[in-house]
C-alpha cells in the first residue's frame, strides 16, 4: 500500500502544513483549492511545471460542487460537468497521476435527478479518462450528495467503477443515519483507494487520527480487509505536528500482512 496526503498539508505546495521531508510519504493527493494548478478556471501551466519539480507522485481530488476553484457538481444536467472534468483529467495526464478521486453530485431539488445525472456524466467520462490513462475512482459521501450509502457505491461498481473509501464519511453517514457502519464492508473488495481522518461524529473535521472518535483500530482492520492499492491520510484540521507525524509513523510502521501493531496502537477511541 502506497501511502500519501492530501495537498493541503503539504508546505511546498499549500504553504502551510509539513514539508516533504518530514512527511516521508509516496504521494500527494491535489486539491485544487490549495494547490494554483487552476486559475480563473483556466489550467496554470506554470504551476504545474512547479509541481512536477517536487520529484514526487500524485493522484487528484477533484474539485467539488463547493469547491472554490472550478466546481463540478455531477448533479447537475448539462456539458458543464463533463467540459470541467475534462480539464481535470487533462491535468492528471501531464503529471502522470494515475488516479482522480471525484464525488457524487449534490441532492438539491430531486434525489432521482441528482443520482441520474451522476450516473450519466460517470458514463461519459469514464472512456475519456481511459484513453488519458487515468482511472476513476467515486468516493462514499454522507448526507445531501449521492454516494452516501453502499447500495448507491454498488451501482457504481456494476459500471465498472472502482472505489475510494472515505472513513470519516462513513462514519458521519453511520452516525447520522443509525446504519452500521460494517454495512460498509460489502464495497471492500471494489476499494483501491482510502480517505483516512478522524472526527466526532458530527461534522465533517478531516482531523488526524486520535483526535475523533474513530481511532486507530477500526482504520487498521479497513486497511486489512480493502488491502487498498493506496491510502491518503486526508487532514485539515490538527492540534499541533505531534499528532500529524505519528500518524504518518503508525502507518509506516504497519507490517503489510500483519495489523497487530493496530490493536496495541494509543489514542483515539474505537469506532
Amino acid at each position: 500500500m502506497k501511502l500519501g496526503v492530501n495537498s493541503c498539508i503539504v508546505k511546498e505546495i499549500s504553504g502551510k502544513g509539513f514539508s516533504l521531508d518530514n512527511l516521508q510519504v509516496d504521494f500527494i493527493e491535489l486539491g485544487f483549492d490549495d494547490s494554483g494548478i487552476i486559475k480563473n478556471e483556466e489550467i496554470n501551466w506554470e504551476a504545474l511545471k512547479n509541481l512536477e519539480g517536487l520529484g514526487v507522485e500524485f493522484t487528484l481530488h477533484a474539485p467539488t460542487a463547493d469547491g472554490k476553484n472550478l466546481p463540478i457538481d455531477l448533479g447537475v444536467y448539462g456539458k458543464e460537468p463533463v467540459k470541467r472534468m475534462e480539464k481535470v483529467i487533462r491535468i492528471a495526464s501531464h503529471l502522470g497521476a494515475e488516479v482522480i478521486v471525484l464525488h457524487g453530485g449534490d441532492i438539491r431539488k430531486s434525489y432521482t435527478k441528482a443520482y441520474v445525472n451522476t450516473l450519466r456524466h460517470l458514463r461519459g467520462l469514464k472512456p475519456i479518462a481511459e484513453d488519458h490513462g487515468v482511472k476513476l475512482v467515486v468516493e462514499n459521501l454522507f448526507e445531501g450528495r449521492i454516494g452516501a450509502l453502499p447500495h448507491e457505491l454498488l451501482t457504481f461498481i456494476s459500471e465498472g467503477f472502482e472505489l475510494c473509501f472515505d472513513i470519516g464519511h462513513a462514519f458521519l453517514t453511520s452516525m447520522s443515519s443509525g446504519l452500521r457502519i460494517d454495512e460498509f464492508n460489502v464495497i471492500f473488495p471494489y476499494t483501491s483507494h482510502l480517505h483516512i481522518h478522524d472526527n466526532n461524529g458530527s461534522r465533517d473535521e478531516h482531523r488526524p487520527l486520535g483526535e475523533g472518535m474513530i481511532g486507530f483500530s477500526y482504520v487498521g482492520r479497513v486497511v486489512e480487509l480493502t488491502k487498498a492499492e493506496r491510502a491518503v491520510m486526508e487532514i485539515r484540521r490538527y492540534s499541533g505536528k505531534d499528532s500529524v507525524l505519528p500518524n504518518v509513523s503508525f502507518f509506516r510502521n504497519m507490517p503489510d500482512e500483519n495489523f497487530s501493531r493496530v490493536e496495541k496502537a494509543e489514542g483515539g477511541s474505537k469506532a
